[in-house]
């Protein structure tokens, strides 16, 4: 064969197989946010997005995001096409982080964003006591809200029932906290006793599940009697009479004789355990003490809604909004335990800090989303800001609706209640918050 042909041949060659191996070694996509949707004392358990034709996944654990992203030390490997991984021998009640990377041949595509977790304080078992509850701002009245219609209305009931939530706290229901609550009447909640007057904050119950907390408290009643006495009346001249046996004047009116003054008595008198919280910087919260009929317990629920705002200020406000929420809250429930729920714009990573959590965690409270043993949409943000896409944080879940429990207590199918597919919103989106649900473990 002449010469020419031989490297034109060659050259041939040479670019099939060039051809057929880029493919193959080409770098495999980056995987996008992983989140941990299962919890133990020593096992967090980490899912994430397949990549496609990615071989295997390479998923790398440190102590801190930034060590995460970068280290080598501690590496997980996921066989095949598996996007979920069981990571073991942790220990308890601490704090990891983690990225993947997706492999393909001898490459690698690049870490994605790290997610971290704390492993539980304790194994959550399965018996015992239990409630569900749920927090969800409706977004009824605000600058940022949309009207008020038919479908969001529809909607916003539609996730309240999804949520099957035993206790469900509501913020921002302005002017629609009755309307709500005939709507949800239907499926067997009841609200609370609140005032009809304009509420920012509500609190709605299974009446299946709890009734409010009644107590009798003493009250002195003041009011006029119908004479009782074995006298003969009608020798009685009008319009008043003096009666020696009860020492008290009588005054006839419209058909029989009263006393002419109100007579005061001391009774013992009904009293539901509900009311308001205020505060002079605008945060607000309404709670409700609710006996389970289960136990026969009684606990007081907190809907809560702290003020909004990106800054460090904003942030260090919502600090001494929460140990006022805190103080009030404890010298209101005595010595009932509380269950704080609501909207506390606030979240980890944030550019405000995350004063919130971090003075609940001071007074002997923690976030649920930390002790949950079990996750389902963790990667949705309980914000979403009417966007039809998921909003996902670096590093958490940037969740600003928050559900905070006793260390006493545990938690478990933490999740947010929302329609996606695809990391898409679908459907009538009910509120620029999507509710948040958990069931908590009962001491």
């Amino acid at each position: 064969m002449p010469l020419r042909k031989l490297l034109i041949a060659a050259l041939g060659s040479l670019l099939l197989t060039v051809g057929l191996a880029a493919p193959a070694s080409a770098r495999p996509a980056r995987v996008a946010a992983p989140y941990v949707t299962a919890a133990s004392p020593h096992t967090l358990t980490v899912e994430w997005p397949q990549v496609r034709g990615a071989r295997r996944y390479t998923v790398h654990v440190a102590a801190t995001p930034k060590k995460a992203s970068r280290t080598t030390k501690r590496s997980h490997w996921s066989h095949g096409k598996k996007t979920r991984l069981k990571i073991k021998n942790l220990s308890s009640k601490r704090r990891y982080c983690f990225t993947v990377k997706a492999v393909r041949g001898g490459t690698s595509g690049k870490r994605s964003e790290p997610v971290c977790a704390h492993t539980l304080r304790r194994t959550i078992k399965p018996g015992g006591h239990r409630v569900s509850v749920a927090t969800f701002n409706v977004c009824a009245a605000a600058d940022n809200c949309k009207r008020w219609t038919k479908k969001r209305e529809n909607a916003i009931v539609q996730r309240i029932v999804d949520a099957r939530a035993d206790v469900v706290a509501i913020q921002e229901i302005t002017r629609k906290a009755d309307k709500l609550a005939s709507r949800l009447a239907k499926h067997g909640y009841t609200r609370y006793a609140a005032p009809t007057r304009k509420v920012d904050e509500a609190i709605y119950y299974r009446t299946a599940v709890a009734d409010m907390a009644v107590t009798t408290e003493p009250e002195q009643v003041c009011e006029v009697e119908p004479y009782a006495g074995a006298e003969d009346t009608a020798a009685w001249r009008f319009p008043r009479h003096y009666d020696a046996a009860s020492q008290r004047w009588y005054a006839f009116r419209t058909s029989s004789w009263t006393t002419e003054e109100p007579v005061c008595r001391e009774r013992n008198a009904p009293v539901e355990h509900e009311g308001r919280i205020g505060s002079p910087t605008g945060a607000s919260a309404a709670w409700a003490a609710l006996r389970l009929k289960r136990t026969g317990q009684t606990y007081v629920f907190v809907s809560a809604h702290l003020s909004h705002g990106r800054t460090a200020k904003d942030g260090r406000l919502r600090g001494r909004e929460t140990k006022q929420l805190i103080r009030n809250a404890e010298r209101i429930a005595g010595p009932l335990p509380i269950i704080f729920m609501g909207d506390f714009n606030s979240y980890r990573g944030g550019p405000a800090g995350d004063a919130p959590r971090k003075e609940m965690a001071r007074a002997g409270w923690i976030d649920t989303f930390d002790a949950s043993d079990t996750y389902t949409r963790p990667y949705v943000s309980s914000f979403n800001g009417w966007r039809p896409k998921v909003s996902t944080m670096k590093h958490w879940g940037g969740h600003i609706d928050r559900i905070f429990i006793r260390p006493s207590m545990g938690s478990t199918s933490w999740r947010v209640v929302a329609k996606t597919k695809k990391r898409r919103y679908v459907g009538v989106q009910a509120s620029d918050h999507n509710a948040v649900r958990t069931t908590i473990l009962l001491p």
